[in-house]
């Protein structure tokens, strides 16, 4: 009989596939070498794992990009739950993740993707918090390419992971990648602010206000990305509904 997977190992590679680029998703990648060493499986059997979850990304889909078709039930549910319950299913699979690093031989510093926390099993609400945010920025990092959706800038010391809504203001999408861009510290402070927004489509808004001031540093960083469409992500691209309710609710027109 074939060694089925378990629901919990199944939310670990889920964890791992949000966080690893598309063309990392095979048996060299240490990452996935080391969660098989955790599971007691093959390298092979984990990158194959994380091509069906691919299999099942509407991004690659839309792309015409193919993962390996024999995604089963069971990889079809732990895939719905996580994108249907972002911050419930992250910190379950975190746990996870990071008691299979933590456990005895677990080379963490070399290749955890997310430097689990050190200490006791129980995980401080702090800690959760700051390991879903270093979530967050991982997996907008790997949809961005590391670049802003606007201007982009390619400086990691440069760049912010933004949420659209924002994380004091809605749980439910704190954790939610389609409630994120990667912008550069520039862009985040405007979209902050009300001075920068996104159309349905994509395209930049810049406020009236920016666009009218003389300053050519204004106009150069700011104004001249009013109309221009962002770089899309590979993956988890933002939500319009969540663009929508940040344009009728935060920008300033």
């Amino acid at each position: 009989m074939a060694n089925v997977w378990r629901e919990e190992e199944l939310l670990a590679a889920m964890y791992l596939y949000t966080v690893l680029p598309f063309g990392r998703l095979h048996k060299g990648t240490p990452e996935i070498i080391q969660l098989a060493s955790r599971l007691g499986r093959t390298p092979s059997s984990v990158g194959m794992k994380l091509s069906n979850f691919a299999s099942l990304d509407p991004a690659h889909q839309a792309r015409g990009v193919k993962g390996l078709s024999g995604a089963s039930r069971a990889d079809r549910a732990v895939w719905s739950m996580f994108t249907a319950r972002w911050a419930e299913s992250v910190e379950r699979a975190a746990d996870t993740y990071d008691a299979l690093m933590r456990a005895p031989g677990a080379e963490t510093e070399r290749s955890s993707p997310l430097t689990p926390p050190v200490g006791p099993t129980e995980v401080s609400r702090t800690t959760r918090a700051r390991r879903g945010q270093d979530w967050f920025r991982q997996t907008l990092d790997v949809a961005y390419e590391q670049r802003c959706a606007v201007s982009g800038c390619d400086l990691p010391e440069l760049l912010v992971a933004s949420h659209i809504v924002r994380w004091a203001d809605d749980e439910t999408h704190r954790l939610n990648p389609h409630n994120g861009l990667l912008l550069s510290v520039i862009h985040d402070r405007a979209f902050e602010a009300g001075h920068l927004t996104l159309t349905d489509d994509y395209r930049v808004l810049i406020s009236t206000q920016v666009r009218q001031k003389p300053d050519p540093l204004m106009r150069q960083a700011l104004g001249a990305y009013h109309g221009a469409e962002i770089r899309r992500p590979v993956r988890f691209l933002p939500d319009p509904q969540l663009l929508r309710q940040h344009r009728e609710t935060r920008f300033l027109g």
